[in-house]
């Protein structure tokens, strides 16, 4: 019989954080946009990826941010590994 009331303020207090995580990332991604880096050249199979993911990626952010595919073709991808490691912010 305790179950029960301790079952339901659980369920009120899981719906209450989700409820305040979403709306802090609607201001988090307001005014920023959002960089998908991929390492090889336009027009190979990564790219094409990265593009059609960008295109639907935004209706799912909270805000709505623009999506940006930035290719940095070199080195068998590791130009854009370091990119992202030691330069991109965050």
């Amino acid at each position: 019989m305790k179950r029960i009331p301790s079952l339901i303020a659980l369920l009120f207090a899981l719906a209450y954080l989700s409820a305040n995580a979403y709306a802090n990332s609607h201001d988090f991604f307001k005014g920023k946009a959002v960089r998908i880096v991929v390492g090889n050249s336009v027009g190979g199979a990564q790219d094409d990826w990265a593009r059609f993911i960008a295109l639907y990626l935004a209706r799912h952010i909270p805000g709505n941010p623009p999506v940006v595919v930035q290719n940095m073709a070199g080195a068998g991808t590791i130009i854009a590994a370091n990119y992202i490691y030691n330069i991109a912010p965050t």
